[in-house]
Order: structure tokens, then C-alpha cells, then sequence
């Protein structure tokens, strides 16, 4: 890849000039990392206005180029595209130079890497259902006999071992439901549907334990 830089600079004479009899440009031009720095050097001879002897002039410019960190520099190239210039005046000559860079390379982004675990898809679908928004679950739970009731010990259930029931729905509440709308859909009343939930503070998305005989 190529690059050209274009320089404008105008020389100011001390006299008056009269004709460019020769002109020649040299530079010093250095990279490092990613900066060209260093001076062009013009010279030549001239003769002033109304005079037919020569005159030697010689100029520094010094030149800094900033090269973008995107670019790869290692193999560039310096080097003068053009150079031209202009009388202005009796007292001003302006030089248009055009540095070239040649051989850059845009540096490649690394490639990111992502490692993703692999999916089972044997996963049991009970457990896929959970990260999705269910309007009702139902889930079967035996009742426990044992002196020792894992569920009551984490404070999930209420059981009474003297009732009958066997089946328990988990029903999430929508924005219309409405106790009574609750307890025709699944054929309860409120005593019963006390005994497994605080009935005084349900909102939307609460979730409701109902107890069903039904096998």
C-alpha cells in the first residue's frame, strides 16, 4: 500500500529574486516506529531582479509524519514523489513536495477466540422449562411419611399427613386473576388454599400452590 504526504512551504529572500537558475532537493528523512522525521534540504542559484550574477541560497525544512498505528511499518519505503515550485513574488519562492510511502501493511485485528460449551441434548426437558415463562407447572409430590420431611424442613410446602391429597399445582398469577377466579378454575375454596399460601399478600406473579385430589 501507498501513501502520499504533500508538504507546502514558502522560502522568504532576503533579495529580490529575478529567475531560478537552478534548483535541487535533498532530504534527511528517517522512520522510526511509526514516525518519519528529518529535513528536506532545497537548494539552488538565482539571479536577483535586474542582476546577471548568481546567487546560492540553501534551506532546511524540517518535516515530522505521524503514520497511523493501524499500519505495519516494517517494510516502508521513503522516498520524494514530486517536487515542484513557484516564484510568488520578488521575495517569496513556494516549494510543493510529495513524500511517498510505499510497502504498508495494515495490521491483521487478532482472531478472538470463544470457547462454548456444547449443549447435552439429552437434558431432561423439566429442566429446559425453566428458563422459560410458564403461565402453570404442575409437579407431582408424593406425600411424605417419614418422621423427617425434607420439605417441610425447607419451608417449600406446608403438609398435613391427615389430608388426602397427593398432587400440588404451581400456578403462576396473571394481571386479571382474582381469588375466586382461582378457586372455580381449580375447583378449591379459601380454606383449603390458606392452608398452603399467605393469601394476603399475592400479586402478579405470585406463585400458588393448589392441592388437588385428582390422580
Amino acid at each position: 500500500m501507498k501513501k502520499i504526504v504533500p508538504f507546502t512551504k514558502d522560502l522568504m529572500f532576503k533579495t529580490r529574486i529575478g529567475e531560478i537558475t537552478s534548483i535541487a532537493l535533498d532530504n534527511t528523512l528517517k522512520l522510526e516506529n511509526n514516525n518519519v522525521y528529518g529535513e528536506f534540504i532545497i537548494s539552488g542559484t538565482y539571479k536577483m531582479l535586474g542582476g546577471e550574477t548568481e546567487e546560492e541560497f540553501k534551506y532546511s525544512v524540517p518535516v515530522d509524519i505521524t503514520i497511523d498505528t493501524k499500519y505495519d511499518t516494517t517494510n516502508c519505503l521513503i522516498s520524494i514523489d514530486d517536487f515542484s515550485y513557484e516564484i510568488i513574488n520578488e521575495e517569496k519562492l513556494k516549494v510543493n513536495i510529495s513524500v511517498m510511502l510505499d510497502d504498508l501493511d495494515i495490521k491483521e485485528d487478532p482472531i478472538e477466540t470463544i470457547e462454548v460449551e456444547a449443549s447435552d441434548d439429552r437434558t431432561p426437558k423439566e429442566f429446559t422449562m425453566l428458563d422459560q415463562e410458564l403461565d402453570e407447572v404442575i409437579k407431582e409430590i408424593p406425600v411424605v411419611k417419614e418422621e423427617t420431611k425434607t420439605y417441610e424442613e425447607s419451608n417449600l410446602f406446608k403438609i398435613d399427613d391427615t389430608k388426602e391429597y397427593s398432587i400440588y399445582r404451581v400456578y403462576t398469577m396473571k394481571q386479571d386473576d382474582t381469588l375466586e377466579l382461582i378457586y372455580e378454575k381449580f375447583n378449591v375454596n379459601k380454606e383449603i388454599l390458606a392452608d398452603y399460601n399467605d393469601l394476603d399478600n399475592l400479586k402478579i406473579g405470585s406463585k400458588l400452590i393448589i392441592p388437588s385430589s385428582d390422580e
